[in-house]
């Protein structure tokens, strides 16, 4: 024999409003998963920024570690050719001392 269960109006009632809140929840989960998808595409949009500064930073250091590098190059100049410019005073000096002692009269002893 088979029997028929009836379903009372309550439990009608009861899955009728499961099945509406589930229904409410899963359109509100999607509105959720939405705005998690716009968190995240907002979060690789700052990402991006932030890896452009970093190029342009990094464009900048290799810019200006070059400049520095020259400006060295240019003071290792400078310095070698005011070496040469001592020595070559230096020689001019030791030339007058020469000429001083041969041309000019020797010096009168000090009177005591």
């Amino acid at each position: 024999m088979l029997h028929c269960t009836l379903v009372s109006g309550d439990t009608k009632w009861i899955i009728g409003t499961v099945v509406v809140l589930a229904g409410l929840l899963s359109a509100q989960m999607g509105g959720l998963n939405a705005r998690i998808d716009d968190v995240g595409n907002r979060i690789d949009d700052v990402n991006n920024r932030i890896d452009d500064v970093n190029n342009r930073i990094d464009g900048l250091r290799t810019d200006l570690m070059a400049r520095i590098d020259r400006i060295d190059a240019r003071l290792d100049g400078v310095d070698a050719r005011l070496r040469n410019v001592e020595i070559a005073f230096g020689k001019v000096d030791q030339r007058l001392l020469t000429l001083e002692r041969v041309m000019l009269p020797p010096r009168a002893p000090a009177r005591e």
